[in-house]
């Protein structure tokens, strides 16, 4: 175990095993209880995470106290000076001191004799969606665990218990992790920025911070206005990005460079008043005593809970403003769903701020302009966090919109229950939170505020991006160009427009080739025309028509592209058309002689003829339409016959067959007597060679 830098020896035990599923007030008095059997003498000081567990502890220790004639004292920052005096000076009675870690190095307790930790701290850091600072109970680290228990062997040898496993010890961190590590950088960054260092990269850090922190800092502060932009951004932290006069302003405000943008949107559009307020809410925790109180205040005090409004923020402001109206009233700050103590902490840092408030020549707007004003003012405090709502296609016109929200520069949120901003389709998120139950799913949008989509035009001009886009759309079968004006991924506006020609030719060209333009088309005449080609190629030699091969057809094809933008314009051009002036008018007439679109039968009827490759050209008709014919077709001139697919009424094949004089002579016979049964109500005569069969008009 490592000893203590300073002082006597000390000896530290971990808890029983046993007492760790209890809650942390009763395993204190547990340990309180196990030094007093074993004759205590002397103070304890008790390291716990902050004041809500110090009272709970306290409440606990009290038996023991009035059993043993002891005096519990809390210990942390919140208290006035002169109960903290009275916690750290000597007492006519033992103490027991219950401390945060103020007391671990800060603090030195004469008489302290004995140390019980609870393992546990309120680290600050900061939220990787606000930026804001946060302080997160988490384990501390080996060290801080060996300073702690140091403090019982300060002046004579001492004794601490640690409410926790020797596991759970060695498991921790040997140090805890610097500040510049853990804290958002966005605010010191500014303050360099405003010294005049440019390269931060190699700035004498005592402890280098993360590049990528540096970068995120940087890359805030350019959105928020801080920051000249750059024409070109990189991976790593940026060497220029000279301050500018609005971030020379921000900086006059003692608060994250979030709420300093925001005051300086305030006091330009005539709200500073109210941008105080909103600023001090950001920066504190939250002031609802119950997450069901919300809107209570109403727009205008009304005093009944709405069910949707455009800003969680403004319904916190409201209620503040009306639990302050004419002075503090508690009675009233609890009529309203409030805290006391966190809207009296909202109240100082409101107070603090309009302190630094310039007042402007910006009239102050009324009614609609003033809540938009309002919500322009949080939404310049939040440019990364932009985001819209997820639209559900299928969802009927009354449903609820939908929860889920896409950011403009990238990932996806839930929309919490408790927000009331329920209609807006854009939105800022302004509190995000992880899930940190275990079960994953998408980050909370605790607090949200509405706003309209031009204002970022207003802005936030110089991040925003137009981009002109030849594509295809589907639907229409058609070469289009999109203009689009876009902040991220949320597109401001877009409208269609007549596209370079030579872009719509090559995009068609591409779009035509993938659907098979070039052999057949969406009406497969092309295709079915090269196929009687084939054929002729194959039985007639001697009339030289050759079929198209790929480049050819795709020479073709590029051809007829060029000028158009759709498959509509390349249905009237015609594929076909162009692929038959490549022959002489003597082929095209030999190919239709030669290989027939379709051939006629004995009773009017006309049936097309396929002409598969490498397979002999087949038609297909119903049984009777070939009563009367002795033999099957032919074409090429009568040198290939045509395969015959003769059709039951139900136009199944029953026989395919080139030999129809032996299909009537040997098959049919058996087939009448079958099909007459199936089928009485069609003729099957005795005699099919000289039966007339049934008439079909042309």
């Amino acid at each position: 175990m490592p000893q203590p830098q300073i002082g006597q020896p000390f000896l530290a035990d971990f808890g029983i095993l046993e007492l760790n599923d209890r809650p942390l007030a009763r395993q204190v008095a547990a340990a309180l209880g196990r030094l007093l059997n074993e004759g205590l003498e002397g103070d304890v000081l008790v390291f716990l995470s902050g004041a809500a567990e110090i009272r709970h502890a306290l409440e606990a220790c009290e038996p023991l106290a009035l059993s043993a004639d002891l005096l519990l004292l809390p210990l942390h920052g919140d208290l006035p000076p002169a109960d903290q005096d009275r916690a750290v000076r000597r007492a006519d009675r033992r103490k027991v001191i219950f401390s945060t870690n103020v007391a671990e190095t800060s603090v030195t307790i004469d008489g302290v004799v004995a140390v019980i930790d609870g393992g546990l701290a309120r680290t600050a850091g900061h939220s990787p969606w606000s930026g804001l600072p946060t302080l997160k109970v988490a384990k501390i680290s080996q060290a801080s665990a060996t300073q702690r228990a140091g403090r019982a062997g300060r002046t004579r040898p001492g004794r601490c218990i640690r409410l926790y496993t020797r596991h759970d010890f060695e498991s921790r961190p040997p140090f805890d992790l610097p500040e510049v590590r853990r804290l958002d950088l966005t605010e010191p960054v500014l303050e360099l920025k405003a010294a005049g260092i440019t390269d931060l990269a190699t700035f004498g850090w005592l402890e280098a911070p993360a590049p990528a922190a540096l970068a995120s800092a940087e890359l805030l502060l350019t959105r928020l206005g801080a920051l000249e932009r750059q024409g070109t951004s990189s991976p790593g932290p940026s060497s220029q990005g000279s301050l500018t006069p609005l971030g020379r302003r921000m900086l006059t405000f003692p608060v994250h460079p979030r709420q300093a943008r925001m005051l300086v949107e305030a006091e330009a559009r005539g709200v500073a008043a109210e941008g105080c307020i909103l600023a001090a809410l950001v920066g504190e925790r939250e002031v609802f005593s119950d997450l069901r109180s919300r809107g209570l205040a109403g727009r205008g005090g009304s005093g009944r809970q709405e069910l949707s409004g455009p800003s969680d923020l403004l319904a916190r402001m409201d209620a503040i403003q009306e639990a302050f109206k004419g002075g503090f009233n508690l009675e009233r700050a609890r009529r309203y769903g409030l805290e006391p103590g966190a809207a009296l902490a909202v109240e100082r840092a409101r107070q603090q701020l309009s302190q630094r408030i310039h007042p402007t020549a910006a009239p102050r707007p009324s009614g609609d302009r003033l809540e938009a004003a309002l919500l322009m003012t949080l939404l310049a405090g939040y440019p990364d966090r932009v985001a819209r709502r997820r639209v559900l296609p299928d969802a009927p016109r009354s449903a609820p919109k939908s929860r889920e929200l896409i950011f403009a520069f990238g990932g996806t949120a839930q929309l919490d229950d408790s927000s009331i901003v329920l209609e807006a389709d854009t939105l800022v998120a302004i509190d995000v939170e992880e899930r940190a139950d275990g079960r994953g799913g998408l980050p909370r949008v605790r607090l949200a505020s509405a706003f309209e989509p031009e204002w970022l035009i207003d802005l936030f001009t110089d991040a925003l991006t137009e981009t002109s886009e030849v594509r295809w759309n589907g639907a229409q079968e058609r070469v289009e160009q999109v203009d689009r004006l876009a902040y991220g991924n949320l597109t401001l506006d877009e409208s269609r427009a007549t596209p370079d020609p030579e872009k719509a030719s090559a995009l068609l060209l591409e779009r035509a080739k993938a659907a098979g333009f070039e052999k057949s088309g969406p009406d497969e005449a092309l295709s079915r025309w090269l196929e009687r080609v084939a054929f002729v190629a194959r039985a007639a030699p001697e009339v030289g028509a050759q079929v198209p091969d790929g480049a050819t057809l795709e020479a073709g094809l590029r051809v007829l592209c060029e000028g158009r933008s759709s498959f509509a314009e390349l249905r009237e051009a015609s594929m076909l058309e162009a692929m038959k002036r490549r022959f002489t008018q003597e082929q095209l007439r030999r190919i239709d002689a030669l290989a027939p679109e379709r051939l006629t039968l004995p009773g009017g009827r006309s049936a097309p003829v396929e002409y598969p490759a490498d397979q002999p050209p087949f038609i297909a008709s119903r049984l009777q339409d070939f009563f009367g014919m002795a033999r099957g077709p032919t074409v090429a001139g009568g040198r290939v016959p045509v395969v015959i697919h003769l059709l039951a009424p139900n136009k199944r094949a029953v026989q395919v067959t080139q030999d129809l004089a032996g299909f009537w002579a040997r098959h049919y016979p058996a087939l009448r007597k079958e099909l007459g049964r199936k089928y009485p109500r069609h003729a099957w005569p005795e005699d099919p060679l000289n039966a007339p069969p049934p008439h079909r008009p042309r």
